[in-house]
């Protein structure tokens, strides 16, 4: 059979697959599909032609289905007798088929003619198809039918199922969610779009309300335009319906059994959205406008006005709410994975399993969710079991272009939205013009998380009025676009109209209501201007931390007992479980013996017990990262899976009580968002040891956004702590430049204000109490380890019994362990990480006995008192080294070479590779000779200069 040609040109859906792939019978319920031979599906096909609510009902979507992909046409023969268009009446069976598949082309493409874009013109709208494409006659119109599976199967006209379906899928609002495998959600869906078309009323008081809404964020934004000329403010201006779809969520979220709304979103409209659904003072939002603002931050640093968050509580019907906007950075959706972590660990402190307590609430930028990779990152975590929320609604505040850039210049899709449909999501766009219909798509997406515990898209279209900020000239650019919004009256100035029409509000009613909002905002403008300084908003003691990073560390051994008890637990396997034999013989057995002996230990043993020692003193340990359950190099094993049925058992799981857990998650290959997911997750569980693991150490490189934005610079900017644990394995082994180097450098240039801990630890034991630490010191700080690779299973790299109990501790410099006599000293060489067993070992074989090794275990903060009482001893040296295995514009030297020369008053000379565009060789042979050639120059005689 050959479809209508002119269909088939609207349909594309037809051209590619006679079943859709929504309803391929291999998506279906087994139990239905799988009992019936074909003989019987072809007359099961039969009956739901006479009789659509004869058969089951996922067998009538399917035949739906199979009508719209196979076209339902005429047979070629009555094609080529009679070239006239084809006609079919509607009370046939076949018209019938036909009229499904008129039903489901709006319901899969009526979006595409939906009126959800106020800037377009009122010209006759366009639909998916019409009735003659079809074969319908004019005459057919009115002649009444049963669809069985459309509105219950009452009893409609052509013209009415025509009416209702535009109504419904062409209106305000366009529905995407045919790409939804899920039966059952489309079911949800479709049911609730159908209940909207019946009519929707939600009362005059609900409509003031909204208005009030738009009438408030309008002249929020002109006030602030008007006192504070010239000022960048990133306005909502075209974009008001944002802060009425908010207020109904918001308001929504109690009733919903939701306490706590993480939200995070990007510059445009955040000072709109602080004022008017957070209510963080007017006051205080003026006086970060003025010149003579001063915050009172710690270290004298702060952020422009418009990356600021705040905290507030919201009591709806006498219910609290708990809101927390994240601050961001001009990244626009770096802040999205960070909201997610932070949720997600609120959820995990709340004890809410079943995550229907905690909502994240994301606001976008149309250009941002195109074009930003971070954004499908981040979905795609979004049902992982280490990462899943719940469902996070997001709200798409579309502007239709982004700095300057239009949608045709900024993405290949035919919506911002369009990567959603990865995640099944359904996708609503929504005039943003219409204050109604955001009330009703802000209660869907309520419902539809809280039921469904996934994700949903709210593409809010509107406009921006201004230019990219207050400054700009948007004409330059998009000239008619401009003279379009010049010309369109506020959502506000539309809607009260709407309104007056209805006999719901007066002229004189709507300029009171205006004229109170103004007055309110003049009157906190001359209380701030009276009384500045009252209006600071103080930093609260969870917000930021004064204290100095100790030079000198806490103490952090354990007992015998805690010891012995935590190796049995890593050892013991439950009955009938069958470990690999080749881990049974290299890792477990050995595992036993160095607990039982007493070492040594190595660094997975020490991971492993520090880590359980947290878990006894009711501290969360938290772990993900690519492959990090096994560990990149095949040494931590912390999840085992059985050799002959592939259960798994996780030995620290036997520590968890009440809400302290050990978790390990293997992560998606991704490094952005799973880095911004943990940081946030650290940032909502201040007594949590968090970390991530990179696979290898310049792996991280791709999440640079999260380290620069956040994990450096987010106390400084946002008195924001947190104490996550960034593990980078490290160490030159002729793997080449992807595998060698975690790019240390960058992080020393980003180390200031004592803002975070930078370590290259040498010892398993020094691992082990800096994770400890990490949690025991009365600071909370970023912990940057740089892990080891070959050192890993390096005999000499381990540690005894008692390096790890009470009362040992990290310690920041290691002295040289030879314990050289220091009258014959002339040569003190320092260094860090893996390069000093190299060191060791050329020295110990050549017999060298005018040289101690220092090694500097924690570069950043630099313990300098702890320097110079190591070096005190040797009087006799003149001969200053600083080795390492980077070339020498990275790693470590640029950072501490002129520190170390100011602390010993002296310059130092440098062995180590030379400067390298890339950070290592990739020939196994030029590493070997680079490697010989920095040890040799570190022993070597004094250079002269």
């Amino acid at each position: 059979m050959v479809g209508n040609s002119a269909f088939r040109k609207r349909t594309t859906i037809s051209e590619s697959t006679t079943v859709p792939h929504s309803v391929h019978p291999s998506r279906m319920n087994a139990s239905i599909f799988s009992r019936l031979t074909p003989e019987e599906i072809t007359a099961l096909h039969e009956t739901w032609k006479n009789d659509p609510l004869s058969v089951d009902p996922l067998w009538a979507a399917y035949f739906e289905g199979y009508e719209l992909g196979s076209g339902g046409a005429p047979r070629e023969e009555e094609n080529a007798a009679d070239a006239s268009p084809y006609t079919v009446p509607p009370e046939s069976a076949e018209g019938r088929g036909r009229v499904n598949q008129l039903i489901r082309a709006y319901r899969v493409m009526g979006h595409k003619c939906a009126r959800f874009n106020p800037l377009d013109s009122p010209e006759e709208a366009t639909v998916p198809v019409r009735p003659e494409e079809l074969g319908f006659r004019p005459e057919d119109m009115d002649q009444p039918i049963n669809i069985g599976t459309f509105q219950k199967g009452r009893i409609f006209t052509l013209r009415e199922i025509i009416a209702h379906l535009r109504n419904t899928y062409c209106g305000a609002i366009g529905f995407e969610y045919q790409h939804i495998d899920n039966l059952e959600i489309r079911s949800w869906i479709e049911e609730k779009i159908d209940r909207r078309a019946d009519g929707v009323d939600y009362g005059p008081e609900t409509r003031r309300d909204a208005f009030i809404h738009l009438c408030k964020a309008e002249l929020f934004e002109e006030f602030l335009g008007k006192r504070f000329i010239g000022e960048k403010r990133f306005s909502l201006e075209g974009g008001e319906g944002a802060i009425v779809l908010l207020d109904a969520l918001v308001k929504r979220c109690p009733a919903a059994a939701i306490s706590h709304v993480e939200m995070g979103m990007a510059h445009r409209g955040r000072l709109n959205v602080l004022a008017n659904i957070l209510h963080k003072p007017l006051k205080t939002i003026f006086y970060e406008f003025t010149p003579d603002y001063l915050p009172e931050s710690p270290i004298g640093r702060s952020d422009v006005k418009y990356h600021l968050g705040y905290a507030a509580t919201r009591h709806v019907d006498g219910v609290p709410l708990h809101i927390n906007l994240s601050s961001n950075p001009s990244h626009l959706e770096a802040i999205y994975p960070v909201v997610e972590g932070r949720a997600r660990a609120r959820q995990h402190s709340l004890e809410d399993m079943e995550r229907k307590h905690v909502l994240p609430l994301i606001l976008h930028g149309d250009a941002a969710f195109a074009g930003q990779g971070l954004v499908a990152e981040v979905l795609n975590l979004s049902q992982l079991k280490g990462y899943r929320t719940g469902g996070s609604i997001h709200l798409i505040i579309n502007n239709q272009i982004g700095f300057t850039t239009s949608p045709d210049e900024a993405r290949s899709s035919h919506y911002a939205t369009d990567v959603a449909q990865m995640l099944e999501a359904p996708i609503l766009h929504i005039n943003g013009e219409s204050p109604e219909d955001l009330i009703w798509a802000a209660e869907f997406a309520l419902q539809f998380r809280q039921k469904f515990g996934r994700d949903i898209i709210l593409d809010m279209y509107c406009y921006r009025r201004l230019g990219h900020n207050e400054t700009d000239q948007a004409a330059f650019t998009a000239p008619m676009q401009t003279k379009k919004i010049e010309a369109r009256p506020t959502a506000a100035a539309l809607y009260g109209t709407l309104l007056r029409e209805r006999g719901e509000l007066t002229e004189q009613e709507e300029h009171g209501i205006r004229e109170r909002i103004w007055n309110g905002m003049q009157q906190a403008y001359d209380q701030m201007k009276e009384h500045p300084a009252d209006y600071i908003l103080p930093v609260s003691a969870q917000d930021a931390d004064e204290s100095p990073i100790p030079r000198l560390s806490v103490r952090t051994g354990i007992s015998p007992d805690l010891f012995r008890r935590i190796g049995d637990i890593l050892t013991e396997l439950p009955e009938n479980f069958t470990p690999h034999p080749t881990l049974e013989k290299r890792f477990l057995s050995r595992r036993r013996e160095a607990f039982r002996e007493g070492g040594p230990l190595d660094w997975a043993m020490a991971e492993s017990l520090a880590w359980g020692s947290l878990l006894t003193e009711n501290h969360t340990v938290r772990l993900s990262g690519q492959d990090c359950q096994r560990g990149t190099f095949s040494q931590r094993h912390a999840v085992l899976h059985d050799f002959n049925n592939g259960s798994v058992y996780t030995p620290l799981e036997k520590l968890n009580h009440g809400t302290t857990a050990f978790r390990i998650y293997n992560s998606s290959l991704s490094e952005a968002s799973v880095l911004g997911f943990e940081y946030g997750y650290a940032l909502e569980s201040q007594d949590a040891l968090v970390m991530w693991e990179a696979q290898f150490g310049d792996f991280a490189n791709g999440a640079q956004v999260i380290v620069d934005q956040f994990i450096a610079a987010a106390e400084a900017k946002w008195h924001q702590k947190c104490r996550i644990v960034l593990l980078l394995p490290h160490g030159y082994e002729g793997a080449g430049s992807e595998h060698s180097s975690a790019r240390m450098e960058r992080y020393l240039q980003l180390c200031a204000d004592d803002n975070m801990q930078v370590i290259n630890p040498t010892t398993p034991a020094q691992y082990f109490h800096a994770l400890r630490r990490q949690i025991h010191q009365n600071v909370h700080k970023p912990l940057i380890v740089f892990t080891p690779k070959s050192l890993l299973s390096r005999p000499e790299a381990a540690s005894a019994r008692r390096d790890f109990l009470a009362p040992s501790r990290f310690h920041e410099v290691l002295a040289d362990p030879e314990s050289p006599a220091p009258d014959k000293i002339t040569r003190a060489v320092f260094c860090t990480g893996k390069v000093y067993y190299d060191l060791d070992a050329y020295r110990r074989e050549r017999g060298i006995a005018d040289t101690v090794i220092i090694r500097v275990e924690q570069i950043y903060p630099l313990a300098q008192e702890q320097l110079t009482y190591l070096l005190a001893p040797y009087q006799k040296v003149r001969d200053f080294v600083w080795c390492q295995e980077e070339p020498s514009n990275m790693g470590a030297w640029g950072h501490l070479r002129n520190r170390l020369g100011r602390l010993f008053a002296t310059s130092f000379r440098y062995a180590g590779r030379p400067p390298m565009a890339c950070p290592a060789e990739g020939a196994k042979a030029l590493h070997a000779a680079a490697q010989k050639r920095l040890i040799s120059t570190a022993f070597g005689p004094r250079a002269q200069s």
